[in-house]
């Protein structure tokens, strides 16, 4: 389906939202949508322990000693900066509240949010489990978590499959992607195998089933490989813990897609534990879609 809704940006000056920026300008340079920069002044509520000097994950606040810089002049920088990527449809907007809460009312009005992983301060790695993954697990949209790919020449799409709903729409993203961008994408399923490292008479290493998990994966794949015919469509089961899996694929991707619900007894209430180890550890940017 067609949109025109903005590419949402959120943007405080950090290295890691200048990343977020520069992805964001060419996104929006191959889907000829427009760019909506978003900056949010917050004092820092109680809740974080006092910690003075600090800046929120993701492109919004900086906060030292409790004074809030205005950051009437980061959106002016963000403006400036995509218009010299070439980006010429942008707006911005200053809001104050809440960080989370107002990027996420403001996510329902986005095709995608893109937040960097880190902001200001020492605290930003921290943060990363606050902020960056609040948005996640509550935007209305899709969320990029940007950092520093450790392969930037890499052309490969890596898409987290478990047979839920949402990694299948992981799946589908990923490939209209590749069929703009002409990025290979490999569905990978990765699991826990739960069987002893040698046979106990034999002492042989054992074998590992994996017929149903190919069969998942072949089954998810399927419909999407027909609807996709132009795109160069790998897969791959691997009995290794899928956090690890496709944190491991992520050191030669571009970008990693996964779904924010998996399939488990908590799937309706909390972002997948996968999807949460992913935003820590991989090393390219990721794309947690709902």
């Amino acid at each position: 389906m067609t949109t025109t809704l903005p590419l949402l940006l959120a943007y405080d000056g950090s290295v890691d939202a200048r990343r977020g920026l520069s992805w964001t300008a060419h996104e929006s340079l191959r889907t000829g949508l427009p760019v909506h920069v978003m900056a949010v002044d917050e004092i820092a509520p109680q809740m974080w322990g006092g910690l003075g000097g600090i800046g929120a994950v993701g492109g919004t606040i900086v906060v030292t000693e409790g004074y809030v810089l205005d950051c009437a002049a980061l959106l002016d920088e963000a403006a400036k900066l995509l218009a010299d990527e070439g980006v010429a449809d942008v707006t911005t907007e200053k809001r104050a509240g809440p960080v989370v809460a107002e990027l996420v009312q403001a996510s329902a009005s986005a095709s995608m949010m893109v937040v960097g992983s880190r902001g200001h301060g020492a605290a930003g790695e921290a943060l990363i489990g606050s902020v960056s993954q609040h948005l996640a697990r509550h935007a209305a949209c899709p969320v990029v978590v940007v950092r520093e790919p450790r392969d930037p020449d890499a052309r490969r799409i890596v898409v987290g499959i478990d047979g839920s709903g949402s990694s299948e729409a992981a799946l589908e993203q990923a490939c209209r992607r590749a069929e703009v961008t002409g990025e290979t994408v490999l569905a990978i399923h990765g699991f826990h195998a739960h069987v002893p490292s040698t046979d106990v008479w034999a002492a042989a290493p054992r074998s590992v089933d994996t017929a149903d998990r190919e069969r998942l994966l072949a089954e998810a794949v399927a419909g999407i490989r027909e609807d996709h015919p132009d795109v160069h469509l790998e897969q791959e089961v691997v009995a290794v813990p899928p956090e690890r899996c496709l944190a491991d694929a992520s050191a030669s991707a571009s970008l990693v897609v996964v779904g924010s619900r998996g399939l488990g007894w908590f799937s309706g209430l909390l972002l997948g534990s996968v999807s949460q180890a992913v935003l820590h550890r991989a090393e390219c940017p990721v794309l947690v879609v709902r």
